[in-house]
């Protein structure tokens, strides 16, 4: 399966850590974005740079089988952005898989959205998949 996984920048160490697991269980990740995360500072200055990083998150989006959402205790802005994109995708019957992995720590009506499968873990997951 081809899976996005998707989180805040200021969590990285749990974005890896997922993106390790879905590797761990066979699957392909559509994009590795946690690999560079300089372009997390000041994107207005690098407007290049972060207009590339986006439209490479929305095509990975588009692309992956699975969308997996990391809740976290750090803020995220651009994630909610992917959640958003991965449900459009998922309400015209194009992607099965939305999953929030994690406890929600800041609420959003989206995270709620009953094409969203809230786990505690990426494992808990993939135990659904059997």
């Amino acid at each position: 399966m081809r899976i996005y996984v998707s989180g805040p920048v200021a969590d990285v160490v749990t974005v890896r850590q997922v993106q390790d697991a879905v590797l761990a269980a066979g699957h392909e990740l559509t994009l590795d974005w946690s690999a560079d995360v300089s372009f997390a500072e000041d994107y207005a200055s690098q407007v290049e740079r972060s207009d590339r990083m986006a439209s490479e998150a929305l095509d990975a989006v588009v692309q992956a089988d699975a969308v997996l959402v990391v809740a976290s205790e750090h803020d995220g802005r651009g994630m909610f952005v992917e959640l958003g994109a991965a449900l459009v995708r998922a309400r015209a019957g194009d992607l099965a898989h939305v999953v929030l992995v994690g406890e929600i720590r800041h609420e959003s009506v989206f995270c709620l959205h009953p094409l969203v499968q809230r786990v505690p873990t990426v494992e808990a997951w993939f135990a659904t998949l059997s």
